[in-house]
C-alpha cells in the first residue's frame, strides 16, 4: 500500500542538503511510543531514512547495521522508518525479522523526511561529530560508496 503524502513528498523533493550545512534536529517516536531528539553531536551518526513496504530497503538496511566498515568508522546508526500511521505492525516485524539491531525510530508525519529533503528510499546521511552534514546516499548504493562516505572526515 503506498502512502500518498509520503510518495508526494517524495516526488516533489528538493536536491539533498549539502555537505558541511548543518544537521536538522531529528525529533522522532521510538518504536514502543516515546517521542525522543536525537543528539547528533558528538558522534558521527548515519541516519538511515528507509520504509517498510520499500523492497530494497529490508537487505540495505540490515548490511548498515551490520557492517563491519560500519562499526571501524565508530558510527552510530540511526534508522528512521518513513512510517504511515496506520502501518506500526510492518515495521515491528520487519525490525524483528532483522534481529532489532539498533533502536528504530519512526517518522510518523514526514517532518524529519522533509528537513532532510528525502527524495529516494532508502537514502543515508552521514552527520559528523560537529552536528554538520557530511555527505548523503541517495537509493541503495554500493559497499564501496558507503565505505567512501564512512572515511569522508573520519
Amino acid at each position: 500500500m503506498l502512502y500518498l503524502p509520503l510518495l508526494l513528498r517524495l516526488v516533489l523533493a528538493q536536491p539533498a542538503l549539502r555537505a558541511g550545512t548543518p544537521a536538522p534536529p531529528v525529533v522522532v517516536q521510538r518504536l514502543g511510543g516515546k517521542e525522543e531528539r536525537v543528539a547528533l553531536r558528538g558522534h558521527r551518526h548515519l541516519l538511515v531514512f528507509f520504509a517498510s513496504w520499500c523492497r530494497s530497503c529490508p537487505p540495505y538496511l540490515s548490511y548498515l547495521t551490520r557492517s563491519a566498515a560500519v562499526r571501524r568508522a565508530g558510527v552510530e546508526v540511526v534508522p528512521i522508518d518513513l512510517l504511515p500511521s496506520e502501518l506500526p505492525g510492518d515495521v515491528g516485524r520487519l525490525w524483528r525479522r532483522l534481529g532489532e539491531p539498533a533502536p528504530l525510530y519512526l517518522d510518523r508525519y514526514g517532518e524529519v523526511a522533509d528537513a532532510y529533503q528525502v527524495a529516494d528510499l532508502p537514502t543515508v546521511v552521514l552527520v559528523g561529530k560537529d552536528g554538520r552534514i557530511v555527505g548523503a546516499l541517495a537509493g541503495v548504493s554500493s559497499k564501496k560508496a558507503v565505505e567512501r562516505l564512512l572515511r569522508a572526515h573520519a
